[in-house]
């Protein structure tokens, strides 16, 4: 087990972090815009458009 971790500790460390950041980013923003970043990204989107149209008087 010592040799593994000397041979393989930073590789395995490096993975671990990886997939803790990308847990982090899948909680905060979510699939589908179910995230809090999520929601006011689709929310800016939304409005971005409907500002748009309103000023191109579609």
């Amino acid at each position: 087990m010592k040799e593994i971790f000397q041979e393989y500790g930073g590789i395995l460390i490096t993975i671990t972090a990886i997939l803790a950041v990308l847990a982090v980013i899948l909680v905060v923003v979510g699939t589908d815009g179910s995230g809090v970043v999520g929601k006011a990204f689709a929310n800016l989107i939304e409005h971005f458009i409907s500002t748009a149209d309103s000023a191109a008087g579609m």
